[in-house]
């Protein structure tokens, strides 16, 4: 298939995979023009074992002298430098160009030239030439360059890295390496989200990965990836349950156990099958016959041991248990709100108009007095409607209501009715006004 940026509209172009002879050529060429204009050029560490590639990924910091410091100018420039005939350009990502495939190399023949085979006659519209995708990131910071080179290094190492920690509340993304905060990332994933490290180093050490190996080149086969893999200490393969499709990983929640059926699979990580050959070898194939041999068995781990051990090593114990702390009472305000406070109040009589203010009226300002500590109305609640950790008594909040709504209710009417008086009065005062003038 190839690279596929370029594949569709109204004008496509074709490019085809790359040999890995022609792959390391085009690489080699653009390399030698880049580095006269940027201080860092490099490539995330291709997967094991490939023969043929369907793109070139390149990441540059550090524009020399001269150069523009915009990122699309940038783009704009390195494009013309390697005399790509087409951009899409792409901010805080990598920009895809088209550049012509290398003269004086041969190349694979098209889908175009593939259909029309032999019988091709020069009375035909030539085929378009193929291209080569080349997908460029300028780093605005080294950090996120070297981030950028371990995230995608070794093809889809990470996909299998990424589902075998995600059930133990941690994240790795475009960015960083994240704790979850389980009672918040079903709700509302970016707030559940604790910043760890966005270094490498400390990434691998955390999840029990050895530096050596990851850095050092493309893995020699698919095997090794998968045992340097297996290394992470949230890694097993437990026995297969009987009667289950064993393949498969850890599904979110269960960070007792890698391994469970492949019915227990996330969304993504199914979805991740159907395209990323490496993940799903890994899962039919590599962690059931871990399982089968009774390699990886033994986890003692769980959510809550990572969790704690996320906290003290990169010192985030308070701000998890505080953004923890601030969802929890807010979900709290809104149980009360909704299943308390507003089942007290009885319904209005649909056909009183009175009733219908009156009942709008009491609900308002017990939704200021008790939820927002508002002592407008001077009646005040106190403390004693909740709990030592601030969170609502449900019973107390019930018996305040009951105690103190027919107070509130004709204070809060009342001030409504003034506030009506005192806007009919000034309409009035301004008609008149107008009239007079």
């Amino acid at each position: 298939m190839g690279g596929n940026a370029f594949a569709s509209g109204q004008d496509p172009l074709p490019t085809p995979r790359m040999p890995k002879d022609v792959y390391l050529l085009v690489k080699e060429r653009c390399y030698s023009i880049l580095r006269e204009m940027y201080d860092v050029v490099d490539s995330p560490i291709e997967g094991p074992g490939k023969e043929d590639f369907g793109d070139l990924d390149i990441l540059l910091f550090g524009p020399k002298p001269g150069l523009p410091q915009d990122n699309e100018a940038g783009i704009k420039q390195v494009a013309q430098a390697l005399g790509a005939v087409r951009v899409i350009y792409i901010r805080d990502s990598s920009s895809n160009l088209a550049i012509p495939w290398p003269s004086d190399v041969d190349h694979p023949p098209t889908a175009k030239e593939s259909a029309e085979g032999e019988e091709q006659s020069e009375s035909r519209i030539p085929a378009v030439a193929p291209h080569v995708q080349v997908d460029v990131r300028i780093c605005d910071d080294l950090k996120k360059l070297q981030w950028q080179l371990f995230k995608h290094a070794h093809g889809d190492i990470w996909n299998i890295l990424g589902s075998t920690i995600r059930p133990f509340g941690l994240t790795a993304d475009e960015g960083a390496l994240w704790l979850r905060v389980p009672e918040i990332e079903n709700l509302n994933r970016k707030r559940a989200k604790i910043f760890l490290t966005s270094d490498p180093e400390e990434v691998m050490d955390f999840i029990g990965l050895p530096t050596s190996g990851y850095w050092d080149g493309p893995f020699d086969t698919l095997n090794d990836l998968y045992e340097y893999a297996a290394q992470c200490r949230m890694f097993s393969a437990p026995p297969p349950v009987e009667g289950s499709d064993t393949s498969g990983t850890s599904n979110e929640g269960n960070a007792s156990s890698a391994g469970p059926p492949k019915r227990k699979l996330k969304a993504n990580d199914r979805r991740r099958m159907n395209y990323r050959p490496i993940f799903r070898t890994w899962i039919e194939e590599f962690v059931p016959e871990c399982s089968k041999q009774g390699r990886f068995r033994e986890l003692s781990l769980t959510r809550e041991e990572v969790t704690q051990q996320a906290m003290d090593k990169f010192a985030v114990k308070e701000e998890f248990e505080q953004r923890r702390q601030e969802f929890l009472l807010e979900k709290d305000r809104d149980a009360i709100w909704k299943n308390v406070i507003k089942v007290q109040v009885p319904e209005a009589d649909l056909s009183n108009t009175k009733s219908i203010t009156y009942r709008g009226c009491l609900l308002k300002a017990l939704k200021k007095i008790i939820l927002e500590g508002n002592e407008m109305h001077g009646v005040v609640p106190g403390n004693s409607i909740k709990d030592e950790n601030g969170f609502f008594i449900p019973e107390a909040v019930k018996t305040f209501i009951h105690e103190n709504k027919n107070e509130i209710g004709y204070k809060a009417y009342g001030m409504h009715h003034e506030a009506y008086l005192l806007s009919k009065e000034a309409k009035a005062k301004d008609t008149l006004q107008a009239g007079e003038s």
